[in-house]
């Protein structure tokens, strides 16, 4: 029964039913913890946008941020694929140190937002966590591989810019696991426009 209400609180944004729940039973979160293996509240308001019920869960319990659901995506890389600007701002905010945290694939934040074109979510996560711009996936592809394998040229180059600034330029011409540089792939998909 608390499992349910404290998930409807956490969609509907409820901070009452929270308030409330933990009142009467201090270890509500943990038990919730022990019952829902799908995903955690965390997960559940960062999905349904749920900004101020966000805040109060990383406040109570700041490690729910590195939990995993049963996809492999943490909150902070649904705020990013939901291009929640806000929400990943107001989860950064408690530790910066999230974006360098991988989940499926091996994969980033960054490079969700790679994959998606989020520009000024690559612009936050870089401000945030630079080195992030570093890290390759399970297949030893980088954000720059990402966004030029899914045609996102705005968000390549706004990666080729923040690896002007970081003067991180030898990153562009590492390849994947298969090999492909970003020439290759910016070849072989056609994506002629490609500048670096």
């Amino acid at each position: 029964m608390a499992s349910h209400m404290l998930s409807e609180a956490a969609r509907n944004g409820n901070l009452n039913v929270l308030e409330n729940l933990l009142r009467d039973n201090p270890s509500v979160l943990a038990d919730f913890r022990l019952t829902s293996l799908a995903e955690s509240l965390l997960h559940v308001a960062t999905k349904s946008g749920q900004l101020s019920f966000v805040h109060e869960l990383m406040k109570i319990d700041p490690g729910i941020a590195a939990e995993l659901n049963k996809d492999g995506f943490r909150a902070l890389d649904i705020a990013v694929i939901m291009d929640n600007l806000e929400m990943v701002k107001e989860i950064l905010s408690f530790d910066q140190g999230l974006c360098m945290l991988k989940g499926k694939d091996q994969r980033t934040a960054l490079h969700y937002a790679a994959i998606k074109g989020r520009t000024e979510i690559i612009d936050e996560l870089l401000q945030s966590c630079p080195d992030s711009i570093q890290e390759v996936t399970v297949h030893g592809e980088t954000a720059l591989h990402l966004a030029v394998k899914s045609y996102q040229f705005d968000a390549f180059s706004v990666l080729v810019k923040w690896l002007e600034r970081l003067s991180n330029v030898p990153i562009v011409n590492m390849g994947d696991r298969a090999g492909n540089t970003l020439l290759h792939l910016a070849v072989s998909t056609k994506q002629y426009a490609v500048e670096f």
